[in-house]
């Protein structure tokens, strides 16, 4: 009696979780048909090519983790993307993609947050080897000349590690 009690109870709770993946894949199936051609990837943008804007890199690598420099490049979007930028919705065909140089880059809880000034620019993913996070932002205002650059763990202000080499773009770059 009590082991027919326990097979049926684990019968409901299998067709239970039956029914719910069912439903959740096929609720996500239809929200990845409607983003179909509106989104691009972050990891697509990561790897395409970009026009470089800024680049630095300092022999005198300093803070934990190991910042050795940055990389500012200008990103052309294979498709128009509608998101959010300082809370508008926008159509887009650019971004920007701002990548910290050195590491090797620890992987923690709290994901990498790349700033500029005291502006987020994006969460960060961090390269296959740890020698790079990179983060991309659809906001060409946070892309300005004399900005500094920083990394933390999360989004403690306090805790950030600045590059000493302010954003210098080169000739042609944004907001100059």
């Amino acid at each position: 009696m009590k082991r027919s009690l326990i097979c049926r109870c684990v019968a409901i709770a299998a067709v239970a979780l039956l029914l719910l993946v069912a439903s959740s894949s096929r609720s996500m199936a239809q929200r990845n048909q409607n983003s179909v051609n509106k989104d691009v990837p972050l990891h697509e943008i990561v790897k395409l090519p970009g026009k470089l804007l800024a680049e630095t890199r300092s022999v005198n690598a300093g803070g934990n983790p190991r910042v050795t420099g940055y990389r500012v490049e200008e990103v052309t979007l294979p498709r128009t993307v509608t998101t959010e930028v300082r809370g508008q919705q926008v159509v887009v065909n650019r971004a920007w993609r701002l990548t910290i140089t050195g590491g090797p880059f620890p992987v923690r809880a709290m994901p990498a947050v790349i700033w500029i000034d005291d502006r987020v620019v994006g969460y960060g993913i961090e390269s296959e080897d740890l020698s790079q996070i990179t983060a991309v932002t659809f906001d060409e205002s946070l892309i300005a000349e004399g900005g500094v650059v920083s990394l933390s763990y999360g989004e403690d202000k306090q805790g950030r590690v600045k590059l000493s080499e302010r954003l210098q773009l080169k000739r042609g770059g944004r907001n100059q």
